[in-house]
């Protein structure tokens, strides 16, 4: 069993570490988990790696709907296999850090493949810190363009 749970370990690891050791690459992981084509499969712990332990996820749609949650919430909205494409891109990114803190403005738009054209967009509002040699996201807000 403690074999098995090493094994696992070490097959997680370098994962998370590739994901988390920079601040371009966590962001891109952060786009990158949600991404796929019809059959994808959501990895949930992917996206849990990425995150601060209760990390806060705010919403605004484009009727100005406000919505506060936590991650496992959030993860029980996206539906753990498409049934539809869905890529979220990022077009544009500005990074403001601070020693251990960092916040990054990024532009997104929804797409049916990674190169068709936009059906929707918006912005992401992503917190970060630095700690344990490693990058988390501790809270990101959204708001659609449309």
């Amino acid at each position: 069993m403690e074999k098995l749970l090493l094994t696992c370990l070490l097959l997680i690891s370098p994962i998370a570490s590739a994901d988390s050791d920079s601040i371009d690459a966590i962001i891109n992981a952060y786009y990158d988990v949600v991404s796929g084509s019809v059959g994808h499969e959501f990895d949930n712990k992917r996206d849990q790696s990425l995150h601060a332990e209760d990390a806060i996820i705010t919403k605004f749609d484009d009727k100005n709907n406000f919505q506060r949650h936590d991650l496992i919430t959030e993860q029980q909205s996206v539906p753990k296999i498409y049934t539809e494409s869905f890529y979220e891109i990022e077009v544009s990114r500005e990074v403001q850090r601070y020693g251990n803190i960092a916040h990054v403005w990024s532009e997104f738009e929804i797409r049916e493949t990674k190169n068709s054209k936009s059906f929707n967009g918006g912005f992401n509002s992503i917190s970060l810190y630095f700690k344990d040699d490693r990058w988390w996201i501790s809270s990101w807000s959204t708001q659609d363009k449309n």
